[in-house]
């Protein structure tokens, strides 16, 4: 739970506190309810769950993982194939891809099970084919998550591919000092590369959308919902309560804020929490993933999982609750930690 603790500090109430403090039009609230949430995941490990169920044999489930991801990619390379471009694998041209994918692809199947696949199925097998020293599936696993990352060129993909490689040794509490200092090391070059040589890409994909563009695309979802709560008109009660906008709320904060109404402007749990419902949406979401949390705590994960959850984290930063229930994997990492992860704390050692 430590390293759950400060992976929130970092992504959550850092960067909140930071837009806080360099604009004098943000609200203290926000800043107050990225803490709450920090809060609430800590008290919430507190409870002492007792769950029994057998736990899956590691070894067979990752065969039969990698036999129904092997199958289950097939539609991608139909569906994806005449938008890859390799100059994506150096991070060129990536919202080139990611712009005509949006504007040409629409498939539910792929829409549902990119996530499944990239941030939790194949992350999950590549740990264990390192551990098992499975060379040949590892291999075809890396291959596997580079081609979904080509597939819309989604760079938390790109990124979390080598975030599960990069923090498969040590504990929690040796990862997460590398973390910190591994960004430290970004902000840095970032600085270097600003004052030196005038270039503000390398900052704009990278510390600029956790620290900056999050909190400020959260300001905006505030300000334009502030008492008037659209109370889930999008998802699951689009059947009982008419949505009253023309676009989709992502679309117009695009617009609104960002003069941009193509822009699609993803926030995180809390914000969406505060579109839904106000303070009472934000509790409901605070609470839902300081429960999973907690859950996720008593199952004793190993640490070789680390960058499967820096991922997750960020995940609940830039998507809704349900979306990163169904579209983003939780639910199925969920069941993979329960039946596969649970207790590989003490068994892969």
């Amino acid at each position: 739970m430590y390293s759950i603790l400060n992976l929130v500090l970092l992504f959550f109430v850092i960067p909140a506190g930071l837009f806080f403090a360099s604009n004098k039009i943000v609200p203290l609230e926000i800043f107050i309810y990225n803490n709450l949430l920090l809060y609430f995941i800590w008290i919430f490990s507190y409870i002492n769950w007792d769950i029994k169920i057998p736990v899956l044999n590691k070894k067979e489930v990752v065969t039969v993982l990698l036999v129904i991801i092997t199958i289950g990619i097939i539609p991608f390379i139909f569906v994806y194939g005449p938008y890859i471009n390799l100059k994506n694998l150096l991070l060129i041209d990536v919202y080139k891809t990611r712009t005509l994918v949006t504007e040409n692809v629409s498939n539910m199947y792929t829409a549902y099970t990119y996530s499944w696949y990239s941030k939790v199925l194949i992350p999950i097998i590549i740990v264990f084919c390192i551990y098992y020293r499975k060379r040949t599936a590892l291999v075809f696993s890396f291959v596997f998550l580079m081609f979904l990352y080509l597939c819309g060129a989604h760079k938390m993909v790109f990124l979390g591919t080598f975030a599960v490689l990069l923090f498969y040794k040590y504990d929690y509490f040796r990862k997460t000092y590398l973390l910190i200092k591994f960004l430290i090391i970004v902000a840095i070059i970032c600085i270097v590369l600003a004052e030196l040589f005038d270039s503000h890409y390398f900052w704009s994909i990278s510390l600029n959308r956790v620290f900056m563009l999050n909190p400020l695309i959260d300001y905006c979802f505030f300000d334009f919902f502030e008492g008037k709560p659209i109370y889930w008109s999008t998802s699951f009660m689009s059947r009982f309560i008419e949505y009253p906008y023309e676009l989709s709320p992502d679309h117009i904060i695009g617009r609104d804020y960002l003069s941009n109404p193509k822009v699609n402007a993803n926030t995180g749990i809390i914000a969406n929490g505060f579109k839904n419902a106000g303070l009472i949406g934000i509790f409901i979401n605070i609470s839902f993933v300081s429960l999973f949390f907690s859950l996720l705590n008593y199952f004793r994960i190993s640490s070789k999982f680390y960058g499967m959850f820096i991922v997750l984290i960020f995940t609940f930063t830039n998507a809704s609750l349900t979306g990163s229930i169904l579209t983003h994997g939780l639910l199925i990492l969920f069941v993979m930690c329960m039946f596969v992860l649970r207790k590989t704390e003490y068994s892969l050692k």
